[in-house]
């Protein structure tokens, strides 16, 4: 079973994408913050991390940045409803994997996460 975590300030975000993604048979993982979810790649280690771009403290970019470092496997994915990745100061397209834009299309989420799992020669969910 692929394991996704989800970073998001939000909680309904959070939550949303939690039973969206758990409903297609991933295992999921939640942090509300970078440093939370920093934390969580010690125990959790997983195919896809999907953040926020605009978070309190660590951004988006700067978090899938360490993920880079850290788990240099992990799908990442950068999703916002308005991200200007221009004055982000970084090169997003070396840090990121995919962009989604909020509000998301359930369907077209789970699709997208399928692939870029695929396209990393990852097991398919169970379901």
């Amino acid at each position: 079973m692929a394991r996704i975590l989800i970073v998001d300030d939000e909680v309904h975000v959070v939550g949303a994408l939690r039973r969206l993604l758990r409903r297609e048979g991933f295992s999921i993982d939640v942090a509300l913050n970078g440093e939370e979810a920093l934390e969580k790649l010690g125990t959790f280690h997983p195919d896809v991390v999907i953040s926020d771009f605009r978070m309190r403290g660590m951004n988006g970019l700067e978090l899938l940045g360490h993920v880079l470092r850290l788990a240099p496997t992990a799908v990442r994915v950068l999703i916002s409803g308005h991200a200007d990745l221009s004055s982000s100061g970084g090169q997003p397209g070396s840090v990121i994997s995919h962009f989604i834009s909020k509000p998301w299309d359930d369907e077209r989420l789970v699709a997208d996460v399928r692939a870029l799992l695929g396209s990393q020669g990852s097991a398919t969910p169970g379901a």
